[in-house]
């Protein structure tokens, strides 16, 4: 029930974000999203900083405590993760407002990102703290209450950023990046007082701080989770950021000039990626909320290899990525043009668009097994794979962009998804036995979305009428797909009688996932 929540949530507010993002990109253009996203790359290191893995941290610790029914245990993790954020907060805030100027004249090397960075900074405490919050709330299963704090924030952003717009865009592109962060800061720190405020009601209805005892080690078990996160985080966002001044870096050396290399980062990194990243709030929601069950059941039972328990969330939250991840790539990839033209009116968008929609299944698993590895407490094996990730795709832009321009970039994109998920799924299967049927949830989604794809396209051309209107079709043609694709995975029992089940469980009754086996 919380994932539908929150997933619902999510992927609304994706729809909206997706929406708003071909207002922006029309308004300031493919140049304009190529600098806002340096100035986010630089800014999504600094949160980085700020968060420091406190959001894991403190998901787990309530879980546990809560697990072992220690309401004074659970307030005492919240507690201690608070002081860690404000510090952590704090100091990223001091150091990106103060190194703004040394940012933008000799990393980003262009001045229109001076102030923005230093407008994005104040918010960065904020964000700390409100990791804490939404860690808790999706520790104690009401995660509606960070469902209606994103609602609050994606609207008030909205809100102010479009006023901004129509006033100072129009002084160029400098000033059309400033109306985008000064909303995203104010949206940051009002979603903080949100959530602080949901916070400390839900402390005295529902937590029992006075039953149960103190933790002596509670501070080394929060820093024994966040600190190893915070490490790899540190590296892998670090790594990240240089990949993403690489890239206009990379297409200049190929021969663009600095406005055309600007504005292809833009529209891959603007446009393409949120868009087809929009439909992984169903598996982002699932990863975030497996984490505090999967952490439950192992400091219940201990041994994890081979428990019916875990197995059983494991192996369903595999097969639902793969079959809900195939079943998008082929949406995608047969309404590529029509989604790019409709959305950003960009051919260029389109052609990505096509290109990086056979990589979904890979990104949406990905994940999904992120999120089951720290769950499971194997946060720094992920930790190392996010990190040979990372220096392989620096490596990659650095030696190919320079030599065959943007489509080394999209190899690079490609290379590092794979071995990630190489690494990560085989770590997975490894911890808990867990054998995946590729028939199932693999050959016959596959099979499933083709045929799905080909039926919805013929039933447009020959039963809707030529006036109709190409949003229209298009609109038609995706929602015949989904179904189609349902009604074919249930026929060739891609989608069984059991899974059909388990879902209708969930909705029937609050209790964990994991209540129901598989008889």
């Amino acid at each position: 029930m919380n994932a539908l929540i929150l997933g619902g949530t999510t992927i609304f507010m994706r729809s909206i974000s997706v929406v708003f993002n071909a207002y922006v990109s029309g308004k300031i253009g493919a140049e304009g999203m190529g600098l806002f996203s340096l100035i986010s790359s630089v800014y999504m290191f600094a949160v980085t900083l700020a968060t420091s893995g406190i959001s894991l941290a403190v998901m787990r610790l309530v879980s546990e405590e809560l697990g072992k029914n220690n309401g004074k245990g659970a307030i005492q993790a919240v507690r201690h993760c608070i002081a860690y954020a404000l510090i952590f907060g704090c100091t990223a805030s001091i150091l990106l407002f103060f190194g703004a100027d040394f940012i933008s004249a000799h990393i980003l090397r262009d001045a229109r990102t001076y102030l923005a960075l230093r407008i994005l900074a104040i918010a960065l405490p904020f964000i700390a703290l409100s990791n804490i919050f939404q860690g808790y709330f999706n520790a104690v299963r009401r995660v509606y209450k960070n469902a209606s704090a994103s609602i609050a924030e994606q609207f008030i952003k909205i809100f102010i950023t479009v006023s901004l717009l129509i006033a100072i865009a129009p002084r160029g592109t400098e000033y059309a990046c400033l109306a985008l962060v000064v909303g995203t800061a104010a949206a940051e720190g009002l979603s903080f007082f949100y959530l602080l405020i949901f916070y400390l009601v839900d402390k005295k209805r529902h937590i029992q701080a006075d039953k149960g005892t103190l933790q002596p080690d509670m501070k080394r078990r929060m820093l024994s989770i966040s600190l190893p996160i915070a490490l790899s985080s540190y590296l892998r966002s670090g790594l990240v950021t240089i990949e993403h001044i690489l890239i206009p870096i990379g297409l200049r050396r190929h021969g663009s000039d600095y406005q055309t290399a600007l504005a292809s980062y833009g529209t891959i990194h603007g446009m393409v990626f949120p868009l087809i990243l929009f439909p992984s709030a169903v598996c982002s929601t699932f990863a975030g909320l497996i984490v505090p069950e999967l952490s439950e059941l192992a400091a219940k039972y201990g041994n994890v290899r081979g428990n019916k328990h875990i197995c059983y969330i494991v192996k369903r939250a595999l097969c639902f990525s793969l079959l809900f991840g195939i079943g998008t790539a082929g949406i995608f990839l047969c309404f590529a043009r029509p989604l790019g033209l409709l959305v950003y009116g960009s051919e260029e968008a389109a052609k990505y668009i096509g290109i990086f929609a056979s990589l979904i299944p890979v990104m949406y698993l990905d994940t999904a097994v992120d999120g089951m590895l720290k769950g499971l407490g194997q946060q720094f094996n992920s930790m190392i794979y996010n990190i040979i990730d990372a220096s392989m795709s620096v490596l990659l832009v650095w030696t190919l962009m320079p030599k065959i321009g943007i489509y080394g970039y999209v190899i690079c994109v490609f290379l590092t998804e794979l071995v990630n998920l190489a690494f990560s799924l085989n770590r997975l299967l490894t911890v808990t036995g867990v054998k995946i049927p590729l028939c199932r949830a693999i050959l016959s989604p596959v099979v499933c979305i083709v045929g799905a794809t080909s039926l919805a396209t013929l039933a447009v051309r020959l039963a809707l009428p030529a006036s109709l209107s190409y949003l229209a079709v298009t609109v038609v043609g995706i929602l015949l797909s989904l179904l189609f694709y349902l009604i074919l995975l249930r026929t060739t029992q891609g989608l069984t009688k059991e899974d059909t089940a388990w879902l209708k469980s969930i909705l029937k009754d609050p209790k964990p996932a994991h209540a129901v086996q598989k008889t």
